[in-house]
């Protein structure tokens, strides 16, 4: 009877990824299989080992660019999977990745290592972040003009979910009892994170730009404090208005400049001008109430 996936016996493999190129970009990887391949490159190059495709969680669509993208393995990866065409051995499919604990850094002459020489990076560490032990790596000074609350992280293994890129970019969701967490951190050094109490800490080492297309409303019922170490231009397109129920305090070490093109109107219930030597009031009209 003709045997087709699903049907005969299950033929499973674990091996490391020695090629992550895939000519045809749909996530596939060569690997060497443990016991289907020996670790020689003269007997089996690398590139002739057959295409692995990786398979995707059910929360991932893998149609038309949606969910997520199957490029996550590197070179050197343990990976655990099944050949679809049996003992044929020659259309793997991968059903994930295996962390470990490296002994010897990778050997560029022999197969199941990384070619380029590049994994492991660490012999006799486990391969489970250092961030996910209760190892933090992404420290950071904090801003005294604020001044910024200290970093919160005290995570405990396994209780920190990390997600770490290969070039440094970080995701963590922290469930460690009384330390919950999240942050998101570019390699840059950017960063936010929300703290176990709800505050939110934002960290940006270069220019920031907000966009929005349409309204933008803001609450505030504390104080706010704003420290600006430069200069501030302030563009309006409208109208200003500036409701204050309470007092108005301004202190200027410098020279105040005005220009109006309409009228300018103040009403108030007392008001003291103290200048200098001398207040100039140059304007088409000024009405004092």
């Amino acid at each position: 009877m003709r045997e087709y996936i699903g049907r005969g016996d299950f033929t499973w493999f674990v091996g490391v990824v020695e090629d992550r190129n895939d000519p045809v970009q749909l996530g596939r990887v060569r690997v060497r299989a443990y016991g289907w391949h020996n670790e020689s490159l003269d007997a089996i190059p690398t590139n002739e080992l057959p295409w692995a495709i990786p398979v995707n969680g059910v929360g991932s669509a893998s149609v038309s660019g949606f969910g997520d993208s199957p490029t996550g393995l590197f070179e050197g990866s343990w990976v655990i999977g099944f050949f679809a065409d049996g003992e044929r051995a020659q259309e793997p499919m991968i059903l994930g990745s295996l962390a470990g604990l490296p002994t010897n850094l990778a050997d560029t002459a022999l197969g199941f290592n990384d070619p380029n020489g590049k994994y492991p990076l660490e012999v006799d560490i486990p391969d489970v972040n250092k961030l996910a032990r209760g190892e933090n790596t992404k420290v950071h000074e904090l801003d005294t003009t604020i001044p910024e609350p200290a970093a919160p992280y005290a995570a405990v293994y396994p209780y920190n979910h990390v997600m770490e890129t290969e070039s440094g970019h970080t995701k963590e969701y922290d469930d460690t009892p009384d330390a919950e967490r999240i942050r998101e951190r570019h390699k840059s050094g950017t960063f936010y994170e929300v703290h176990p109490n709800g505050d939110r800490v934002t960290h940006i080492v270069n220019n920031n730009y907000t966009i929005v297309a349409s309204n933008n409303d803001v609450h505030i019922k504390g104080v706010c404090n704003l420290f600006i170490d430069s200069d501030c231009n302030t563009t309006i397109g409208g109208n200003w208005n500036i409701n204050v129920t309470g007092d108005k305090n301004e202190t200027i070490g410098g020279n105040v400049t005005e220009d109006y093109t309409g009228s300018q109107k103040t009403t108030a219930a007392s008001m003291d001008i103290n200048g200098g030597s001398a207040i100039d009031m140059d304007a088409g009209r000024i009405d004092l109430n």
